[in-house]
């Protein structure tokens, strides 16, 4: 075993890479094939198969031992048993019932490992009771901080990562392969191509990095994309700053729905209808109180300015004048 003293802090020594079945191409299409499983594209199933970047995954989360990690995307369990071995707890998540018990064959030894068969989702906005209740159970139980750690199906990276976050115990942080396309919409800044409101939703809370580009070949199935291994850090300070998160996402998403005309005639339909003068005013009073010139647009302003603005639109609009 080898010491991870980075920073200096308390992180627990780094196990040595799994001694079980390694995760090569070639070892899931003989598996896949003795088994009889085959891939269902509609569930974005791809494996990831280079070890080192399974490795680096793992090592990059700096695990602790009373950290509860969550996994989506359990597949053969193979980022898994990298994960157990260091965390109090790990939950994870497999959609496809064939996957799930090849993973619970594989990790049988592992006791600290919850798996759950099924959805992540139970809808667009709101993570499944399962989930739900198997996180606050270990989370109770460790006091620990709680980790995403997980290889994404591109299908569902977006509506987990957003719906962790608008829960009142959020990731402290996330570590993740996604959609390269994706991550750099995460981490995006104001005034860029791919600033949307997803960058917004997660700068407000977080500090993001790309950590490294994936080309397809990484993969088995290679995607016809490239991917990205993604942190994200929960900023407090940042979060806090939110008056009310289920508001202030529900306004982003809105805004951003017209994201390249002006900001001030978008606010004034939200605020009433465009052509009506007290919803003009209102919007020009938060204008003046947020420093925004009249020709501001969406993608030019940053999540800090986003949520002083949020603040400043919704008690206007709760305002007895407005």
């Amino acid at each position: 075993m080898t010491a991870d003293a980075r920073d200096g802090d308390d992180r627990v020594p780094r196990e040595e890479p799994p001694s079980g079945p390694r995760q090569t191409a070639a070892f899931l299409k003989r598996l896949f094939a003795d088994v009889g499983f085959s891939l269902d594209p509609r569930r974005g199933q791809n494996f990831l198969v280079d070890l080192n970047l399974l490795d680096l995954l793992a090592r990059t989360a700096a695990i602790r031992h009373d950290d509860v990690v969550l996994e989506v995307g359990t597949g053969t369990g193979a980022l898994t048993e990298r994960i157990a071995p260091t965390a109090a707890a790990v939950i994870t998540v497999e959609i496809d019932r064939r996957l799930a018990q090849l993973a619970r064959d594989r990790l049988v030894d592992h006791a600290n490992v919850t798996l759950i068969q099924g959805d992540a989702l139970a809808r667009k906005h709101q993570l499944s009771p399962a989930l739900l209740t198997a996180l606050a159970e270990a989370l109770a139980a460790t006091g620990g901080r709680l980790l995403l750690v997980a290889n994404l199906p591109y299908c569902v990276a977006t509506p987990v990562i957003s719906n962790l976050l608008a829960l009142p115990r959020p990731f402290d942080a996330a570590i993740v392969t996604v959609q390269r396309e994706m991550g750099e919409r995460m981490t995006a800044t104001a005034g860029t191509p791919l600033y949307n409101a997803l960058s917004v939703w997660v700068g407000a809370q977080c500090s993001g990095t790309v950590e490294r580009v994936l080309p397809p070949t990484v993969f088995w199935p290679r995607p016809k994309v490239e991917s990205a291994i993604v942190r994200l850090d929960l900023d407090t300070g940042r979060r806090g700053s939110i008056d009310d998160l289920d508001r202030f996402h529900g306004f982003v998403r809105d805004v951003f729905c017209h994201r390249r005309k002006l900001l001030r005639g978008v606010l004034a339909r939200m605020a009433g209808k465009r052509t009506d003068q007290n919803a003009r005013e209102t919007v020009d009073r938060v204008f003046g109180s947020c420093g925004l010139e009249p020709d501001a647009r969406a993608e030019a302003i940053t999540p800090a300015a986003f949520v002083e603005l949020e603040r400043h639109f919704a008690r206007a609009i709760a305002s007895p004048d407005h």
